[in-house]
Order: structure tokens, then sequence, then C-alpha cells
């Protein structure tokens, strides 16, 4: 029995190793001789098609080049003119009977003085007689190999039939009926030799098993139970979350109603009192708390607005009514949205758009809202003294960059991502004294996103900050598109 376990595979293996080594040299023999074909081939048709390549003489190409196609190994011919430009084509690239073995020469023709490149060739062979070769060869071997392992097989199972054929049918029907869902049975065998310790491993094998299926079993139905009570609270939960939601978003649909109604009465009476338009207040002080009325409602009427827009997004109502604007036209109306407080903190503003940035597909009234929301940031958190740089550019891609630059005051790194949650503000000195909702951020994040694209934010504490919105590729008007941008 051992002798049969070691040398039958043994046998098998030497044997089978053997002839897949001698075969693979084989092959790679006649593979390295097709290549050197291949390469004189190359030479050899690249100095003949010289001329009629060169004086771009179809008929002459096709007489000189077509006569090669009777090589069996060769399957295309392709020429091209200096320019890249397919003069002629004979064959095909590929063949499903072998793989194919590209190479590809310079045609020079001579001139003059010198030789000039009058094109290229491209030989196409394939190594479908090296691949019927082999399988002739595979043929003889299978029929040897099957004739020894035939005789392999006899010998051995003579010697099965008289030792081990009885135990082993016992073992067998044991873990056949395992197989079949039945209980495990252990084989009722006694005796010293290699088949009884086989047949006594089965048996321990059996016994551990039906151990570990009963404690499986057991953890299963426990697990079961686990399963079922927490999918019930989950789907409670769930329940809960989109109820929560939904309440957010009715609350949000009637408070904006009920304040932007008396807010644009508040903020139009104020404008009014202002202006002082039916007759004079009487002390200028009411003409200043006017304005400050006006200014507050205003800025609380953006803060509703702002957050509407983010409740839509985060809903996924928040959808781009798209429209061609330009780039550079968009950035100068939100400058001009923030010139008031800009030349109030007497900070040098710089437009850096580059000069091949394309037009957008784009929504012009939430684009401008990023732009106008980042320059507010910018203009907020910069000192009197410093710059904000406002920009596009577009990358290999065509994929377009929206920018914002300041010198400003900076955002620790630990907490760069913390500026993009809702409602967050940093936790430092000089943050806190520029209190705000902690709205922009995460409403131009979720603009960016509505337009497929995204937002970056680079900064220093203490020396600036840049945030950069891309948007992707299609966004971008082809070059080709001569039709000037509608104004947003």
């Amino acid at each position: 029995m051992a002798f049969l376990a070691v040398i039958l595979p043994l046998v098998i293996t030497v044997v089978g190793g053997f002839f897949v080594l001698l075969e693979v040299e084989t092959y790679n023999d006649a593979v390295e001789r097709l290549e050197m074909k291949l390469d004189r081939t190359l030479a050899s048709n690249s100095v003949m098609l010289a001329r009629a390549v060169w004086e771009r003489n179809e008929a002459l190409i096709a007489s000189q080049a077509v006569p090669a196609l009777i090589d069996p190994d060769l399957i295309g011919i392709f020429i091209t003119d200096r320019a890249g430009r397919t003069l002629a084509e004979f064959g095909a690239r590929e063949t499903p009977l072998g793989k194919s073995i590209t190479g590809e020469a310079p045609i020079r023709y001579d001139a003059g003085a010198d030789l000039q490149e009058a094109g290229r060739l491209e030989l196409v062979m394939t190594d479908a007689g090296i691949r019927a070769s082999a399988r002739s060869r595979t043929l003889v071997l299978i029929a040897f190999a099957i004739l020894l392992s035939v005789a392999i097989v006899f010998a051995a199972q003579a010697a099965f039939d008289l030792v081990i054929g009885r135990p082993l049918k016992e073992l067998q029907k044991a873990i056949d009926s395992t197989r079949l869902g039945a209980p495990r049975e252990e084989v009722q065998w006694s005796g010293a030799d290699e088949v009884a310790r086989v047949i006594e491993a089965f048996n321990r094998m059996q016994r551990r098993h039906t151990a570990y299926e009963n404690a499986l079993d057991e953890a299963r139905i426990d697990l079961e139970q686990r399963v079922e009570e927490r999918t019930v609270e989950l789907k409670r939960a769930r329940d809960e979350a989109r109820a929560a939601n939904r309440a957010k978003s009715a609350f949000l649909a009637n408070m904006s109603h009920e304040l932007r109604t008396p807010l644009n009465a508040i903020i139009g009476f104020a404008e009014v009192l202002k202006n002082q338009k039916f007759g004079p207040l009487g002390d200028e002080r009411y003409s200043s708390y006017a304005e400050i009325v006006r200014t507050s409602g205003t800025h609380l009427l953006d803060l509703i607005n702002d957050l509407l827009d983010l409740s839509r997004a985060e809903a996924g109502g928040l959808i781009p009514a798209d429209s061609t604007l330009a780039v550079d036209a968009q950035i100068r109306r939100a400058i001009d949205m923030s010139r008031t407080e800009i030349d109030a903190s007497g900070l040098t503003v710089r437009v850096a758009v580059d000069a091949d940035v394309p037009p957008l597909r784009a929504d012009a009234r939430l684009i401008l809202q990023l732009l106008s929301n980042l320059i507010t940031n910018a203009v907020k958190f910069t000192r009197s003294d410093g710059t904000i740089t406002i920009g596009a550019a577009v990358d290999d891609r065509r994929s377009v960059s929206l920018f914002v630059a300041d010198t400003g005051i900076g955002i620790p790194e630990d907490q760069i991502d913390k500026v993009l949650e809702p409602f967050t503000q940093l936790d430092t000195r000089l943050h806190r004294e520029h209190r705000g909702a902690g709205l922009g951020l995460p409403l131009c994040r979720a603009i960016a996103q509505a337009h497929g694209g995204q937002i970056l934010i680079e900064s220093t504490f203490g020396e600036g900050t840049r945030v950069t919105v891309i948007l992707p590729p299609w966004r971008a008007l082809p070059p080709a598109d001569d039709t000037p941008p509608a104004e947003a």
C-alpha cells in the first residue's frame, strides 16, 4: 500500500512533467524561430516596398506586398505613410486558430543625399502552424500516457482488490451516507495495518464533526433569534428616522413660507423707512435703525434660503437647472455681490482665470451661490491687509476647477473635515470671533455634488485656505461649440 501510494503519483508526476517541459521547450523554440523569421521578412519587405510607398503607388504596393501572403505564417500586411495614414491593408490582424505576433519597421527610401522615411510597415504572423504541430505531438503523448496509466491502474487494481477492497467499501458507504444527510456513522473495522489506522481516524473525525454540528445548530438557532430581534429594532429605527425626516421637511417647508412672508414685509418696510419715501422721519437715527433692520432681515432670509437648499440637497432634491454660462463672468458677478464687504475689509482681490477655461453647462444660480459663499467665507476670515484670489483652471481631462484662496487665519489640520458638516463651528479663538450658522461650506459641497463634482480644502493654520470645486469633464462645453455662452 505504501509502495503504491508513493510510486504511483511519483511516476505520473515525473512522466507528465517531462512531457510538459519538452512540449514547452519545443513550442518556445518554434516561436523564437517565427519571431526571427518575422524580423527577416520585415527587413526584406521594407526595402522592397520603399519606392512604391515613397511614390504612394497603391498598385505597385499591392503587387509587391500581396505575394508575401503566400507564407502560411503571415496573415496580415499593413502599410502607413509618414503621417501615420493607412496606405494599404492586406489580410487580418488576428486569427482564431492561433496567437498573433506583430512586428513593425520603418520604410526608408534613398531620395538622393540620404535615406528618407517613407512610411512604416507592420507585419502580423500567427503561431497557428506551431500550435497545430503541438496538438499532433500532444495526441501522441496523450496516447502514450493513457497506455502507461492503464497498465499502472490494472496493477493497482489487482493490489486494491486483494488487500483493501472490503474496508474501503465500508468506508465509502459511510461517507456516502453522511453526504446524503443521514446521521454520521462509524465504520466497524479492526486491524493493525494502514487501512485500519485510516478507518480509525475517520471514526474520530465523525465523532468530532457530530459534536461540532450539534454546537453549530445551537449557535445557529441563537443567532437567528438575535438577528430577528435586531432586524425588528433596525426596522423600527428606520421607520422613526423616516418619520423624523418627513417631519423635518414638512417643518422646513411650512416655516419657510411662514418666515419668508413677514421677513419680506419687514425688509420692504425697512427699505421704505430708510429711504424716507413718505417723508422725513425726524431723527437721523431712525434711518440708521431702519438700515440695521433691513440688513438683519436680509441676512436672516439668506440663512433660511441656505437652510432650505441644504435640506433639499440632503433629500436628493437639489437638481441643477443647466444652462450655458461663462466662468469668468460668473466669478465677477460673485465678486460684485460681495463688493461692499470686500471694500469695507480693505482686502486685495485678484482674479486668475486661465484663458483656456471653457464655458460650463451648469446651474447659473447655484454656481453663483457657491462662489458667493466661498468669497464671503474668505472675506470673513481674512485680515484687512490680506489677499483673496478667485480663479478657474482646466486640466487635461477637461475637468474645470473653481477656486477661492485667501491669506486668512486658516483651519487647523484636524478640523478641516469638520467644516463640511452643517452647523459646525471651529473651536479656536480666531474662529470664535467670526460666528455664523455653519452652512456655507456644507451647502457648497452639496452644490458641487449635485453637479457631479467634489470640493477639496487645503489649509495651513495661520497662513490661509484654498477651497477648490472640481467639476466633471462633461460639464465643460467642447472646444468645437462656437455658440456664445448665455448670460446667466
